[in-house]
């Protein structure tokens, strides 16, 4: 590993939506990225070939959530107008849609097999549905308040949900009973992501924190505060040994989870970093956020070496972020979180990726996108509680077989 070690690096740098990002997927071989936005679309990010992005405008107003299909042939969003959209990833792509909650639609997610979609909402329910029928199977209704996001577990069989009712809970699949609950009385989860291994979750907080629980032993593993605002969004590294953030305070963090510390800080957002996520081989991450900017990044994960590692943040610790100081003095925990944050400070307003952007790439409108369309802005967390759109005629879906996707196990770390 000596003389390989290498820094995440700015690799794209795209601008499109008109309004706030609010989630991003990249598709399963890792060579589209899927951002949804409050400027009601969808668009789809061809990392290969910048001139052919596509634009999906179906949606009445704000999008939240997007998710890819596991074999890739299919995308799924939901937003505001309380509609799930599904769309084939092509200008001229088969689409269908239909009412999924009574109220806006938080979040979406496959399952494993493809066969079965995940809904979060405003409503207080998280739903699961099967595809290619948009026959609904079941619903979690045991949240209190609005419900923020849902997630399938590696193999299936788990459902975890964060709602503002300042819980994650853990539900089995097949029995539809919630086997763990967590709470946090500090602050109301916003977003949680599977460890790999399907043994642990790591969530999302308003209070600044993220938190690293084991499912199975219902205990918390990890605790960080390394944000000095609220946490939006987290994503584990597909080895399971880092976790990468993104926060209201415009940064992005890279945690190493082997050692139980921050070891990078991305800066160069200007806005609230509301959506962060890697590719399935780890070689990539993107990030993207109010500032409605699309980064895509060399992770260079694969290269760490902890020797290095400590050697050049020794180098360069007079430039270390140590500007939030004041801000983690409130309790003995974020002290404590602070005191081994010897973290590497990246700025991509720096790099050549970022200075060269090209602007004049063309976005392809799909047939499914209505134009003109200029939906109401919307605030991430001050929405009205009722969409106020009237229901949509379900269009006929094209039904698909999608093939399992496995999981590899290794061993804890913890």
């Amino acid at each position: 590993m000596q003389g390989l070690f290498r820094d995440p690096a700015l690799d794209r740098h795209f601008t499109g939506h008109s309004g706030t990002i609010t989630q991003l997927r990249f598709s399963p071989e890792g060579s589209q990225i899927a951002t949804s936005s409050l400027d009601g679309s969808v668009i789809l990010w061809n990392l290969k070939q910048a001139a052919r992005c596509i634009r999906f405008g179906s949606h009445s107003s704000a999008v939240y959530g997007v998710s890819w299909s596991p074999k890739g042939n299919l995308v799924a969003s939901a937003g505001h107008d309380r509609t799930v959209k599904i769309w084939e990833p092509k200008v001229r792509g088969v689409s269908g849609e239909f009412v999924a909650h009574s109220k806006p639609v938080r979040s979406i997610d496959f399952d494993p097999t493809g066969h079965m979609m995940l809904t979060a909402s405003d409503d207080k329910s998280v739903k699961i549905w099967r595809v290619a029928k948009r026959q609904f199977l079941s619903s979690f209704s045991q949240q209190t308040n609005w419900v923020r996001a849902a997630k399938f577990s590696p193999n299936g069989k788990m459902i975890a949900t964060v709602s503002d009712d300042k819980s994650l809970r853990i539900y089995d699949v097949n029995t539809g009973e919630c086997t763990r609950t967590f709470t946090e009385e500090q602050g109301a989860p916003r977003q949680v992501a599977w460890h790999p291994w399907g043994n642990m979750v790591a969530v999302a907080l308003g209070c600044n924190r993220i938190k690293i629980f084991d499912v199975g032993g219902s205990q918390l593993l990890q605790l960080y505060v390394v944000h000095s605002a609220p946490v939006n969004d987290v994503a584990f590294h597909p080895s399971g040994n880092f976790l990468l953030s993104g926060s209201d305070d415009c940064t992005i963090r890279i945690l190493d989870l082997l050692e139980g510390r921050p070891i990078y800080t991305l800066t160069g957002h200007t806005g609230a970093v509301n959506a962060v996520g890697f590719s399935q081989d780890g070689e990539k991450f993107a990030t993207g956020g109010n500032d409605r900017q699309l980064l895509v990044w060399q992770s260079n994960l694969h290269t760490y070496d902890a020797s290095q590692f400590e050697a050049k943040s020794a180098r360069l610790s007079s430039s270390c972020d140590t500007s939030v100081a004041s801000d983690y003095q409130q309790s003995n925990a974020s002290s404590t979180a602070l005191s081994n944050d010897h973290s590497i400070r990246i700025d991509m307003r720096e790099s050549q990726a970022y200075q060269s952007l090209n602007k004049n790439f063309q976005v392809l409108d799909s047939e499914h996108t209505k134009l003109p369309q200029t939906p109401k802005s919307a605030s991430k967390s001050s929405l009205p509680s009722s969409g106020g759109q009237p229901p949509l005629s379900p269009a006929k879906l094209v039904s698909k077989e999608l093939d399992f996707k496995t999981h590899s196990t290794s061993p804890r770390f913890f």
